[in-house]
């Protein structure tokens, strides 16, 4: 299991790893006027084009004397040399120091010492409803248990220091709570059963590559959702589905489950969460497990044979990557 920080040299450590690792991006510096609550001035911002963000970190302190590293980002390119104040739609600040249940972001390492990024769905806007309830609720990407001092809690997986995909990972994640923000909140008309959402609230041992695996699962989902947006196809997501295709009804016609490696227990896993989230349904929707293109034939043949589809795609420059005509098939566009 996952482990918060809580050392001063250990979070000041982690925090620096971060920055290098996001500074290793091409990426442009200016500055520019940021207009948050509590905060209008102006900040020196990295641009980073491929990723489509831009982000600040700076150390702050409040009345109460507490330190917190502020990792402050935006979407889109900036407007610079103007004194428009460009809002934060997502911050991922760590406490300097140990557990303060109050900020949203941690550090954390596992057994073998790999550190990550992690978010408590503490998020704010200024506007009634948004808050960590509707993180909860809209967040498809992944959660993992964190021993957080006393308590072992369930917390959104931003990425992995030291893999290559970090940066990807958070753009993923900012992208994703700009996306909460923003989205209309309103539900599907059918209920689920009570409890159908609870899938991470036991306890659960995670391996240290299936954590680092679960950090691309964003990325996944969210190239899945594009291309499937790219046809003028209706998406959507309620925890715990990862992605459905809605019909001209409103119905879900098509139910997604993403997988970010091909092991045996994953294929198993994804016919069960299939099967049963699909439970629930009047008419059954269309159940396609996803997986890398390395996905064994044996499994590709049984999901067939008992009535699931799969769908698979490529790594190409640290973007996933789908076959058009596969996801057009799949799609019935």
């Amino acid at each position: 299991m996952l482990r918060v920080i809580e050392a001063k040299s250990q979070v000041r450590k982690a925090q620096r790893e971060f920055e290098r690792e996001m500074k290793a991006l091409p990426h442009k510096k200016g500055t520019i006027t940021i207009g948050a609550p509590g905060f209008h001035g102006p900040r020196e911002v990295s641009w980073f084009e491929r990723l489509g963000i831009w982000w600040t970190t700076y150390l702050v302190e409040n009345r109460a004397h507490e330190k917190r590293f502020e990792n402050a980002f935006g979407v889109e390119e900036p407007k610079w040399e103007t004194r428009y104040g460009h809002s934060i739609p997502c911050v991922i600040d760590v406490p300097f120091e140990g557990i303060n249940r109050r900020i949203g972001g941690v550090y954390a390492v596992d057994d073998a010492t790999n550190l990550y990024l992690l978010h408590r769905g503490r998020i704010g806007g200024g506007r009634m409803g948004i808050g960590k309830a509707l993180f909860d609720e809209n967040y498809r990407g992944e959660r993992v248990r964190v021993q957080d001092g006393d308590m072992t809690l369930e917390m959104a997986l931003v990425g992995e220091l030291g893999a290559e995909r970090l940066p990807y990972q958070v753009a993923c994640f900012v992208n994703e709570v700009q996306r909460i923000k923003q989205a209309n909140t309103a539900k599907p008309e059918m209920e689920f059963p009570a409890g159908f959402s609870k899938e991470f609230s036991g306890k659960r041992k995670y391996s240290v590559g299936e954590v680092e695996a679960k950090c691309d699962h964003g990325l996944v989902v969210r190239s899945l959702e594009k291309e499937l947006r790219s046809d003028s196809i209706v998406t959507g997501n309620r925890r715990p589905l990862d992605l459905y295709v809605l019909d001209p009804d409103g119905q879900v016609s098509i139910l997604f489950e993403v997988k970010t490696d091909t092991t045996p227990a994953s294929c198993y896993e994804a016919v069960g969460q299939l099967l049963v989230y699909s439970a629930p349904f009047a008419k059954r929707p269309r159940l396609v497990a996803v997986f890398p293109d390395s996905l064994d034939r044996h499994y590709a043949g049984i999901f067939e044979k008992i009535g699931l589809r799969s769908l698979t795609y490529k790594w190409v420059k640290n973007e996933p990557i789908f076959e058009k005509r596969k996801v057009a098939e799949l799609a019935g566009t």
